[in-house]
């Protein structure tokens, strides 16, 4: 019998061709993988009370300038009160010139009610001292959330609490209407818990591709076509079966290459999800007077960067609430701190008592503020993001206060420092700002504007008369000096970033 076989009917046949066709390189597969989609913007805010600790006056030494500049190299103090941010000068930008002109619609004379009420919302209160409307984390957290289920504008506590309500006693985190913040568990275990219940480590699966789900529903080829190779192959000589034996060997191998791809890179984000076991033991009588306060905001602040990093949130604040007493142990040794018998917010009102402590003793515990605020940014700067860059890079972080300076309830001269999100900073980072004076409205239809919205006000708008709705004493020794009076605008334009 002859061994000839009629190559074109083989070749016809489902598969054949493939079959018959020698293998080239350029047909093998090349694993292939969609861009990485640009990583979220976010938003984080640090608050403290009391404002500038020290001034108005010749003490003044919040301030690293009068004029707008550079700051100094890093590793130099910006200025007195700023001294622990030296680490991270160009990496920031400090603000002056802004006052809460809206505050002076209150009629209220109440040195904290009326602040804390529109510091961050520039709402107009209702009788003078109820807030009225959301503060600039829920706004921007509306904005920047990826779905209605992921939380947002979550309020984490920077120093140690007794109870829930000793945080929002001094309530100026707003849900809509003025209605009470996201704040979280004051128990930083049972925040991790809170937070990470959900949250596998590491990256997600990746979607399949076209490919995957083509390659799913495939059959192999030579199953396809496995009697007419049986058949094909019993007329060969044995040579050429063991060549054809080869090149089907191939075929399967390229087979299994197609359905089993190698994995992509895994992602760069470092969503590490902070273990309960490396927070403090939250034993409130031990954590009174701030003894542990270096721990307990250290592992807050961890814990905030891994909520972003994990993409649980994609705004949160860190609050350091405690207004009235505050030990401040942790600035000095808990023998010479000066807020142990006396009172951290007496004294930065001035008293007159005998633990009323000096300017430098203030500027010496104000310093734990600014000590935290670095350590957050260094910390986001050292955390990757999904596409490799830094976390700090697409995250931006504002802090402020309720007042501008503590001691007569001033409400001009914010303390405004920002870093983050350097695309957002067209000038650059690095820099002092003193601009034309700008009310809290205009930095935060600004900070709007730098996460993507086209916001030109913030609040309420018109004039503090206009707003007011009649006449009202408008407080004008609270507000800078000349400025105050019903015509004085409530936005006065962009700022110099």
């Amino acid at each position: 019998m002859s061994q000839r076989f009629d190559r074109r009917r083989f070749l016809v046949g489902s598969g054949g061709a493939l079959l018959a066709l020698p293998m080239l390189e350029a047909l093998a597969p090349r694993t292939g993988f969609a861009q990485t989609a640009a990583p979220p913007k976010r938003l984080v805010v640090v608050f403290h009370p009391h404002g500038r600790v020290v001034g108005p006056g010749g003490a003044e030494n919040w301030a690293p300038a009068a004029v707008s500049g550079p700051l100094p190299p890093v590793g130099t103090a910006p200025s007195g009160a700023l001294a622990p941010l030296a680490p991270i000068n160009n990496e920031i930008v400090t603000l002056g010139n802004i006052d809460n002109i809206v505050r002076h619609t209150s009629g209220d004379a109440d040195g904290h009610a009326s602040p804390s009420a529109t510091c961050m919302t520039c709402v107009v209160p209702k009788n003078g001292q109820t807030p009225q409307g959301a503060s600039i984390d829920y706004v921007a957290g509306l904005r920047l959330r990826s779905s209605a289920a992921q939380k947002m504008a979550i309020v984490i506590p920077g120093q140690a609490a007794p109870f829930s309500n000793s945080v929002t006693e001094n309530d100026v985190f707003l849900g809509p209407g003025g209605t009470p913040g996201n704040y979280q568990n004051i128990d930083p275990v049972g925040l991790i818990q809170d937070l990470f219940a959900s949250v596998q480590a590491g990256p997600p699966p990746p979607t399949p591709t076209l490919q995957d789900r083509l390659a799913a529903r495939r059959g192999s080829i030579l199953d396809a076509v496995a009697k007419g190779f049986t058949s094909f192959r019993s007329r060969l000589s044995t040579a050429d079966q063991a060549r054809l034996d080869q090149h089907a060997q191939f075929i399967r191998d390229t087979e299994l290459r197609y359905a089993n791809p190698p994995p992509p890179p895994p992602t760069s984000s470092s969503c590490a999800p902070p273990a309960p076991s490396s927070v403090p033991s939250y034993d409130w009588s031990s954590f009174r007077k701030g003894e542990h306060d270096d721990v307990f905001a250290q592992a807050q602040i961890e814990t905030l960067v891994q909520a972003l990093a994990c993409d649980v949130t994609r705004t949160a604040s860190l609050y350091f609430w405690n207004a009235g007493d505050p030990g401040f142990v942790t600035e000095f040794t808990p023998s010479t701190s000066p807020y142990i018998a006396g009172n951290w917010h007496a004294s930065i009102h001035g008293d007159g008592s005998p633990n009323d402590p000096t300017p430098a003793d203030l500027t010496r515990g104000f310093g734990f503020y600014a000590k935290y605020f670095t350590r957050l940014i260094q910390r986001l700067a050292a955390v990757k993001d999904t596409d490799g860059s830094r976390l700090l890079d697409n995250t931006l972080v504002l802090w402020l206060s309720d007042l501008g300076y503590g001691s007569g309830h001033y409400c001009y001269n914010y303390p405004v420092v920002m870093a983050g999100l350097k695309s957002a900073f067209p000038k650059g980072q690095g820099r002092h700002v003193v601009g034309q004076v700008n009310s809290l409205g205009d930095l935060f239809a600004q900070v709007l504007r730098m996460l993507g919205g086209t916001d030109t006000t913030y609040g309420a708008t018109g004039t503090l008369g206009s707003a007011a709705g009649g006449s009202i004493d408008f407080l004008p020794q609270m507000g800078r000096p000349g400025l105050i009076s019903k015509d004085t605008p409530l936005h006065f334009g962009p700022l110099d970033l």
